[in-house]
């Protein structure tokens, strides 16, 4: 059974990039895409998924927001951080919001699918 995925990014370049890349991955299945905090909550009640990559730095409602209320409505939901910048302390801070990993976009693309499938065995 595959893992259903949302991914949340406000770069829309990128994220049709992931859902290309994450489309020829058997072990996992798109269950929506967003670039905003508020619609990704809707929408993670909607589709229900099992992981989540969250962006850290989006406009309005930040990643680490975004995670904490995610994790307050779905508490057995693995999100995987995901940040383009290299802010000190990032990772720690989305740990600390809840998230299951972090990663940087730019090693990203090799890694992504085998970050999922361990978020999504990894036990709350």
């Amino acid at each position: 059974m595959a893992i259903r995925v949302l991914l949340v990014d406000d770069e829309p370049m990128f994220l049709e990039a992931l859902k290309a890349l994450l489309d020829h991955d058997d072990r996992v299945e798109i269950a929506g895409a967003t670039s905003d905090g508020e619609s990704a909550l809707e929408l993670a009640t909607r589709v229900r998924p099992d992981v989540a990559l969250v962006d850290l730095a989006m406009p309005g409602m930040s990643g680490f927001e975004l995670t904490r209320k995610l994790l307050a409505n779905a508490p057995a939901l693995h999100v995987i951080a995901v940040s383009g910048l290299s802010h000190e302390g990032d990772a720690s801070k989305a740990l600390d919001a809840g998230a299951t990993s972090f990663l940087m976009k730019g090693g990203l693309y090799s890694e992504v699918g085998d970050a999922i499938v361990d978020a999504a065995a990894t036990a709350h």
